[in-house]
């Protein structure tokens, strides 16, 4: 798992974005389950497509925002199984081990999940406007329950890098694990280009 393509100044620029959108979204998911949210400072690295579907295969939820205004392209944050029904569980009033934990994964916890999505990406967008100085919008959500390497081929066949930022989500006492957010390599790029350009500005002014 290669940095090449970026350079470290890039690789801190984007963790920098991720803490802070980040916290936006905690502080809203916050709201939306009544239970305490922390996240860990994400860990941004490059990844191969081929190589991180190699040593990660398993089922997730994955959930696709694209980006309509300030900068062109999507992430995708992938849930845990488990940890997508608890939300949609607290999301319904009750305290994530409740009967809509215990069901199969089905619409009623794509729907939930789908508008936490919706609320925390929306924070994150709005966070993101003012680090790049321009306005930045979201589409709504789409989630879906898939394996790891037939979603990414499926919805990235011409993308073979993305930005990892792994970090770790604990809701209450109900949900602490690792949650993974990916950029397509692009839209990586340009979202550290421009808050570096905006850092350059400022540091001009001074």
């Amino acid at each position: 798992m290669s940095s090449h393509f970026f350079s470290e100044l890039e690789i801190d620029a984007i963790g920098e974005i991720s803490n802070i959108c980040l916290g936006s979204s905690a502080s809203t998911l916050s709201m939306l389950v009544r239970q305490t949210v922390d996240i860990t400072p994400p860990m941004v690295e490059i990844v191969e497509k081929s190589e991180y579907t190699k040593n990660v295969s398993s089922k997730k939820v994955f959930v696709k925002v694209n980006y309509v205004e300030g900068v062109k392209g999507c992430s995708i944050l992938m849930l845990e199984e488990q940890d997508a029904k608890a939300i949609a569980d607290l999301m319904m009033g009750s305290d994530g081990n409740g009967d809509f934990a215990k069901m199969d994964l089905g619409e009623l916890h794509m729907s939930a999940v789908s508008e936490a999505m919706n609320q925390m990406m929306g924070a994150a967008a709005t966070s993101m406007s003012v680090m790049l100085e321009r306005k930045t919008d979201i589409s709504t959500p789409e989630a879906k329950f898939m394996q790891d390497g037939e979603y990414l081929a499926y919805e990235f066949p011409d993308d073979d890098r993305f930005v990892k930022v792994g970090f770790r989500m604990k809701v209450g006492d109900i949900i602490d694990s690792p949650v993974v957010q990916l950029y397509p390599h692009d839209l990586g790029k340009a979202i550290s280009d421009l808050f570096l350009i905006r850092k350059a500005k400022e540091k001009g002014q001074q």
